[in-house]
């Protein structure tokens, strides 16, 4: 009942492009999917203090996992002190993807956490876990290193040797666990980096960008955004974020899965 009590004092509010500002305080459990826009971001704000962690923790992974496509921040006052910078500290434990303090320009506070991730790879990996929790560990670790240091297909052999398994048995382990075969991830960690860049730079020309990813003219990248997340390059560089790339890249590969079968 203690936790349902503070929970009750955590408020959500959201933000989309152009990120100009956050709404007004939103019902988490009634927002449908569908209502929320490529891009949208949550942001979680603690009641008056005592804070308490431990219900912080709980709405934190109860909104991420309603809504995997929505990134959190969590929005603090500008009285920063030392019970602050420990709720900034679990928080980012939790998977919170930044911290907002007001009066902080709020596009381009968010574009920094969001399209510079520390570790991108194990970022990744989490929110696949959170998602999918009985995944094999080997197959967590092939995943992670697809995006670590997957760059080509020989790349992509070269980790089935280090992790001391066939192409054909993580085709079949893929398939098992009902994902994409490991070359469609391998495809998607590229695309998702090509996203980041894109949307990191938002003043740079898309040819110029699309070389220094090593792709061969603006089209060809284009070209591969579209078919991974079936959005348009242009799109994708006015949001901020992969986790709704990704989780739109996993439905389309579903909808296809289901219509093979």
């Amino acid at each position: 009942m203690q936790h349902q009590q503070y929970a009750s004092r955590l408020t959500v509010s959201v933000t989309s492009p152009p990120y100009a500002g956050f709404s007004r305080a939103v019902d988490a459990n009634g927002i449908r999917p569908c209502d929320l826009c490529p891009g949208a971001i949550f942001g979680v704000e603690l009641g008056p203090r005592p804070w308490d962690l431990e219900a912080l923790k709980c709405e934190l992974l109860h909104l991420r996992q309603s809504h995997p496509a929505v990134p959190v921040v969590l929005r603090l006052g500008q009285a920063l002190d030392v019970e602050a910078a420990h709720v900034i500290q679990v928080a980012t434990q939790l998977h919170v993807r930044g911290v907002i303090v007001d009066g902080d320009p709020i596009r381009e506070t968010l574009c920094r956490f969001l399209t510079e991730p520390v570790d991108l790879p194990a970022d990744v990996v989490e929110w696949l876990a959170l998602q999918r929790p009985a995944m094999p560990p080997q197959f967590v670790e092939l995943i992670r290193k697809i995006f670590l240091h997957g760059e080509t297909k020989a790349a992509l052999q070269n980790l089935f040797n280090d992790l001391g398994e066939s192409t054909r048995t993580a085709r079949a382990r893929c398939r098992k666990l009902a994902l994409p075969p490991p070359s469609d991830w391998l495809q998607a960690a590229r695309a998702v980096r090509a996203a980041l860049c894109l949307q990191r730079t938002p003043s740079t020309p898309l040819l110029e960008l699309a070389m220094d990813l090593g792709y061969s003219d603006h089209s060809a990248l284009s070209h591969q955004l579209m078919r991974v997340f079936g959005a348009p390059a242009g799109a994708i560089r006015r949001t901020l974020g992969w986790e709704w790339l990704l989780d739109s890249w996993l439905a389309r590969w579903s909808e296809r899965a289901v219509v093979r079968s």
